[in-house]
């Protein structure tokens, strides 16, 4: 059975995470993670991590790349059930770049977490694009 207390715990997470990636805060992000078995999937063809040292690299990656960057969540779904929780949302992440404002829109992320003796942690993060290239209704590219 779903607990309303753990969804509101799950989105608290989801919401400390977007606010730790804002404010640049490794340690935070960090403590958010599950550790070394942590598992995190980038919308790059090279976004591909495991654990907490590539989780780390991937974020020192980003904060080197971006003069600053935000994640904003919506249409949050959270389902929990006993000491697992899976989350979906839609993200839009901006920011600027080299000077020059992003915006990607229309990013959609699942994350898999687990309650520990500290709190919800994520296990599994990925954040994905569409393809733009399947028109909508279609299960396939043409």
């Amino acid at each position: 059975m779903m607990s309303d207390t753990a969804v509101d715990e799950v989105e608290a997470v989801l919401r400390e995470w977007a606010e730790a990636y804002r404010a640049r805060d490794m340690g935070a992000l960090l403590r958010n993670a599950i550790g070394d078995d942590v598992q995190l999937v980038g919308t790059g063809a090279d976004e591909v991590r495991f654990g907490l040292d590539e989780y780390r690299a991937q974020a020192t990656r980003d904060f080197s790349q971006a003069d600053d960057a935000e994640f904003r969540l919506s249409n949050l779904r959270v389902t929990a059930i006993g000491g697992a929780a899976f989350a979906y949302c839609d993200v839009t992440a901006s920011g600027s770049a080299g000077g020059q404002p992003f915006e990607m829109s229309g990013l959609r992320m699942t994350v898999g977490l687990v309650r520990t003796d500290d709190g919800w942690r994520f296990v599994q993060t990925h954040l994905s694009a569409p393809d733009r290239a399947q028109a909508e209704g279609r299960s396939f590219e043409d």
